[in-house]
């Protein structure tokens, strides 16, 4: 969006307060000594100061600048082109000028860029009145980020005075956590359309009558099955297919209690370990989904990622689903409720030092026989020093033990740890088990 310069202010360069000081200097000089050389040449140096800061402050900026981003939503690392587009709005040509962009992050601003002179407004000037400045830009990490405003500083020709103006608005940028690429679990679906079964069976019957029902008004004459109305004496059409699809859940942790090292208001926490568990969810929904799974999320915390309406969708878009992760914080009290799907299907958990409650939570999810996997983001844990099993690792914490007794497969990370390290430590164990069954 458009809008005019704000926030001007008006300063002498170091150069332009050398003149000053030399001038008060040489006007003290002239009048101790008695020369009225030095007056004159005092009066010249404190008056070129004075005149450039009256010179930038009448050719002040007079700018309005809009933002685009490309692509608008962009992966944490990933880079997105920014184009600004800065129009003159004042009655005459500006100056030359310095831009820069202001950033959420360090170093806070973008490298200075120069801005050509551009023409007055109005139809005479139209197309060299307004000029494009573009920059990639890298953000580090996720979230909906500000971008801007546009701060354009000018000079005066001999570098004794700038002035400096804030232009336009800031513009939101959404930013998603990384997904992973993650190896084959061997969890995969056969089929893209999923695993059809029967509406209706008759209790007695050949395959043909298991395959056909009676014929009803406005039903397709393409979907008669003739072998089996010529035997039965009426009209028999194919029988209606439903596909059901594999489902698998994830659990996620987003109460600020099982994050350590969270700091910070509760809607703007800073944590590590949550970050890990944020890109961790990201890759791991987007891998299953990718390989034929509905996938549910479920969180300890209240709903942020709207799973009722979204979650089970066959429709619903990675790109979607990230961006809402884009906004996902720590939340401060748990809104658990017990797990109550009877469909099966994996089940995974991602979470920090988990409360009792939670673990109780999360217990209630898995059905026996279900794989479950536990991804526990810890302070100090290696991947190859820990022994990953469904029994109980050596060394393990309380939270390993309770969540291995109950059949669950514990994978201990640290917060700075790969992600498809961690995912492939689980390939083994399922690799391993497939192998003993």
């Amino acid at each position: 969006m458009a809008a005019p310069a704000k926030g001007v202010g008006v300063r002498l360069t170091r150069r332009g307060w050398w003149f000053l000081a030399a001038g008060v200097v040489a006007f003290v000089a002239a009048y101790a000594g008695g020369r009225l050389q030095l007056l004159y040449v005092a009066c010249l140096l404190l008056a070129l100061p004075l005149i450039a800061l009256a010179v930038v402050a009448l050719r002040r900026p007079r700018l309005a600048a809009r933002r685009e981003f490309a692509p608008r939503v962009v992966q944490a690392g990933s880079v997105t082109t920014v184009s600004v587009v800065a129009s003159n709005t004042a009655p005459g040509r500006s100056l030359p000028a310095v831009w820069w962009d202001r950033l959420p992050w360090h170093p806070w601003s973008t490298p200075p860029g120069a801005l050509r002179a551009l023409e007055a407004r109005g139809p005479r000037f139209a197309r060299n009145n307004a000029t494009t400045v573009l920059y990639d830009l890298a953000p580090p990490r996720r979230g909906i980020v500000p971008v801007g405003p546009l701060t354009v500083e000018v000079g005066d020709p001999f570098g004794m005075a700038t002035c400096r103006a804030i232009v336009g608005e800031s513009e939101l940028l959404t930013v998603t956590p990384e997904v992973v690429p993650l190896a084959d679990s061997g969890l995969s679906v056969p089929a893209g359309d999923g695993e059809s079964r029967l509406v209706q069976r008759r209790a007695t019957g050949d395959e043909d009558d298991a395959m056909t029902r009676e014929y009803r008004h406005g039903d397709a004459m393409r979907r008669v099955h003739w072998r089996a109305s010529a035997r039965s004496g009426d009209l028999m059409v194919r029988q209606e297919e439903q596909r059901s699809f594999p489902e698998a859940r994830i659990l996620v942790d987003t109460t600020r209690a099982g994050y350590r090292d969270a700091e910070g208001p509760f809607d703007a926490a800073e944590s590590d370990g949550f970050e890990w568990v944020v890109r961790m969810l990201a890759s791991v929904a987007v891998h299953l989904r990718r390989t034929g799974f509905l996938v549910t999320i479920e969180e300890t915390g209240p709903s942020q990622l709207d799973d009722v309406g979204r979650g089970r969708r066959r429709t619903w878009g990675d790109e979607e689903f990230l961006s809402r992760l884009a906004s996902v914080h720590l939340t401060e009290a748990p809104a658990l409720t017990p797990g109550t799907h009877t469909a099966a299907g994996p089940v995974f958990a991602i979470l920090g030092t988990a409360e009792p409650e939670t673990i109780e939570w999360m217990l209630t999810h898995r059905r026996p026989g279900e794989l479950a996997v536990a991804f526990v983001v810890r302070t100090s844990s290696a991947i190859d020093q820990i022994d990953r099993s469904f029994g109980v690792p050596s060394g393990a914490s309380r939270l390993d033990e309770e969540l291995a007794d109950a059949g669950w497969l514990v994978v201990p990370v640290r917060a700075d740890e790969d992600h498809a390290a961690a995912w492939q430590a689980v390939v083994a164990e399922l690799g391993r088990s497939r192998g003993s069954a």
